[in-house]
């Protein structure tokens, strides 16, 4: 089990005070920086504007899709944005704010501090607004688009998650999957959101939704490395080694494309040879690592002194992370 006792390690006196402070100014700036404190985003449509980028698309390649025609394109688009805010939604319901409520009920080593306390509660509240946010979003999509019986399942990045937790009886260990799963997630989802966030192309209220969510989350990713090393401080040596495990398995999971998501809603698109083109591009793999820019995980691992066994590297090297 995970307790609150820990050898002394490399992230002396001064890099926790440092990383207390920030989180301390962090928690100060919410009520300047939050977009759940901005008026609200009033929808519009724009005619002739897609809702999604066809450059995010898994399959944008395949001659089975570029010899769709428009219409069908179209409605992929929008069923890809609807994917998209899916997504969305699952990451901050099912990962980031129970990893929040194991935070607040006093269950993470190290995370009790006021400050720690104070920036998840704020954090909670970001995370919920953006859940409003794209779920109001995807309403709008569905009733203009005709899409309001598309059916849009659980994502493979939770279902790592929750088989990795399912595998070990300790509740602290369960705990520590989805606080890295977390972790992972609140550094990728800025990157995951900047494409959409600036561009033209796509329905303005589509980008400007995008653009809110992402002005949040890159405080979050800086708050998350922080209460990462303060609970890293706080584990036991072989804790330390789960920890470095768990950690970078989610980086692979956040990577993943999500092929089985594309294959139910091009099925309910009635797109033809959907079973056909999934599986072509099942043969470049299940994730694609080369569209993440993973060097902040190995970083953090490397500051906090995650990486310093052996173990550890083997963990990342065994997710291709590091060599």
């Amino acid at each position: 089990m995970l307790t609150n006792q820990g050898p002394d390690l490399k992230a002396g006196t001064d890099d926790l005070s440092h990383t207390q402070i920030m989180l301390e100014r962090l928690a100060a700036s919410w009520p300047r920086r939050a977009q759940v404190k901005k008026q609200e985003l009033e929808p519009f449509f724009e005619a002739g504007k897609e809702d999604f980028l066809e450059s995010l698309l898994p399959f944008r390649h395949m001659p089975q899709y570029l010899s769709s025609p428009p219409e069908l394109k179209s409605r992929i688009l929008s069923a890809g944005w609807l994917m998209y805010n899916a997504k969305t939604v699952q990451i901050e319901t099912e990962i980031v704010n129970p990893t929040c409520l194991d935070i607040l009920q006093g269950t993470m080593p190290g995370l009790r501090s006021e400050a720690s306390q104070t920036a998840v509660c704020e954090t909670m509240v970001d995370e919920v607004y953006h859940v409003h946010l794209v779920e109001q979003a995807s309403r709008l999509t569905r009733s203009r688009r005709g899409l309001e019986d598309l059916v849009i399942p659980q994502f493979n990045l939770v279902g790592h998650m929750k088989k990795r937790q399912q595998g070990s009886a300790d509740p602290g260990q369960r705990r520590m999957i989805q606080f890295a799963t977390a972790v992972v997630s609140e550094i990728f989802i800025s990157d995951y959101l900047h494409l959409l966030s600036e561009s033209l192309e796509i329905q303005s209220f589509n980008r400007m939704t995008v653009a809110a969510h992402r002005h949040d989350e890159m405080v979050h990713s800086p708050l998350f490395m922080s209460l990462a090393q303060l609970f890293s401080h706080k584990l036991t040596e072989s804790q330390r080694a789960d920890f470095a495990d768990v950690l970078a398995e989610p980086v692979v999971w956040f990577a993943d494309r999500e092929l089985d998501v594309w294959l139910s809603l091009l099925r309910q698109l009635d797109f033809p040879q959907a079973e056909e083109m999934i599986r072509e591009c099942r043969n470049s793999g299940a994730a694609d690592l080369t569209a993440l820019d993973y060097s902040e995980i190995v970083s953090m691992a490397q500051e906090i002194g995650l990486l310093d066994s052996a173990a550890a590297r083997d963990s990342f090297a065994r997710q291709g992370l590091i060599a």
